[in-house]
């Protein structure tokens, strides 16, 4: 299922409207969580696992320390990077209950650990980044579960 280029640019006038991540990243443990989903594909957790790790080692120039996919006991899949700039940990589970967290069934959380680096720029960054793919659904959530930005139409119920 692909997206029409008429509603690519709506979500992104859409996502213009919503917010920056500067104004919600400020602060002790100002954390941002982007959800991530498929745009386009059924779910297979383990394949979008695998995507979703490749692409964020992409755009953030990190290499996730695993030898195997990722599984957990759960059954979902876990990544962990950290060096003494930043960390990232992405978690990839099946979906949730109710919309639209039942469209982003992955986190990626970006943390900073520079000084030079705020942790809503890395965030920033990695959002852009996935986001300029067009192949994710995707919601950056503030510290207290609201939403900074979205990709697509989140509803006006947060």
């Amino acid at each position: 299922m692909e997206l029409p280029s008429a509603h690519l640019s709506a979500l992104r006038r859409k996502e213009e409207r919503v917010g920056k991540f500067e104004e919600h990243g400020t602060g002790y443990k100002a954390d941002i969580d982007i959800r991530v989903g498929p745009a386009y594909s059924a779910w297979n957790c383990r394949a979008f696992a695998a995507t979703l790790r490749a692409d964020v080692e992409r755009v953030l120039g990190i290499s996730f320390p695993v030898t195997d996919d990722g599984r957990d006991p759960t059954g979902g899949h876990r990544f962990w990077f950290e060096n003494d700039d930043m960390s990232v940990h992405v978690i990839v589970d099946d979906p949730e209950e109710g919309w639209p967290l039942d469209k982003v069934p992955a986190a990626a959380l970006p943390i900073s650990r520079s000084e030079q680096v705020a942790t809503w720029e890395i965030a920033e960054k990695l959002y852009d980044g996935l986001n300029a793919l067009d192949t994710y659904l995707l919601i950056a959530l503030d510290q207290f579960g609201m939403p900074v930005v979205a990709n697509f139409d989140i509803g006006d119920g947060w």
